[in-house]
């Protein structure tokens, strides 16, 4: 899993995980790997683009099923 996304400073940055159950737990966690606000420019989950607009918490959101 792989997501790019622009951080506090308006910078884009890109995050990589093992998988969406790697990117989970880290979010999961009392500091997470991302913060909830930012905003996704583009995700890869393996090597296929997913269509998905919205925050890192949307997409939490959207895979803590």
């Amino acid at each position: 899993m792989k997501i790019t996304y622009h951080n506090a400073g308006n910078a884009p940055e890109t995050k990589t995980f093992k998988d969406v159950e790697e990117f989970l737990m880290l979010q999961n966690r009392e500091i997470p790997a991302i913060q909830d606000h930012y905003q996704v420019d583009e995700l890869y989950v393996g090597d296929e683009q997913v269509d998905f607009t919205g925050t890192i918490g949307d997409l939490f959101d959207k895979y803590n099923k």
